[in-house]
């Protein structure tokens, strides 16, 4: 998780890719409804450059893990559940959100295989104000 967070915080979008397996099992969680995709290969840079995107529109220069919860319920598996903390380079928050990651141990590292979130109504909200 430490080369995910750089990667978010360099903006550098291979090195975000590399800690995917794929196909990944996404979870959005918005009014307390679900959503649920499959994402490819082909289609997860494109998600992650409109979130990079959107975080430089933001000012966001730093993600910080506010609270981490680890469980390894079985051999080569982990889930992590991480409180996010978006801030500005003057330390200003722009918004906090959780994020359950299931990794997977996958070509010799752990990867992540499912993400579910709550970020989409917190990025949107904060872009209506931009």
């Amino acid at each position: 998780m430490d080369k995910y967070c750089t990667a978010f915080k360099q903006a550098d979008l291979s090195a975000l890719v590399d800690c995917f397996a794929f196909p990944l099992q996404v979870v959005s969680v918005a009014d307390g409804e679900a959503s649920s995709s499959v994402a490819s290969v082909d289609e997860w840079p494109a998600v992650l450059e409109r979130l990079l995107r959107a975080y430089k529109r933001l000012g966001v220069t730093d993600c910080v893990p506010a609270a981490v919860e680890i469980i390894e319920p079985m051999d080569a598996v982990a889930v992590m559940r991480v409180h996010w903390a978006l801030l500005r380079a003057d330390r200003e928050p722009v918004y906090d959100f959780t994020a359950v990651y299931t990794l997977a141990l996958a070509t010799g590292r752990l990867r992540i295989v499912a993400l579910a979130h709550d970020e989409l109504p917190k990025i949107r909200k904060a872009l209506q104000g931009h």
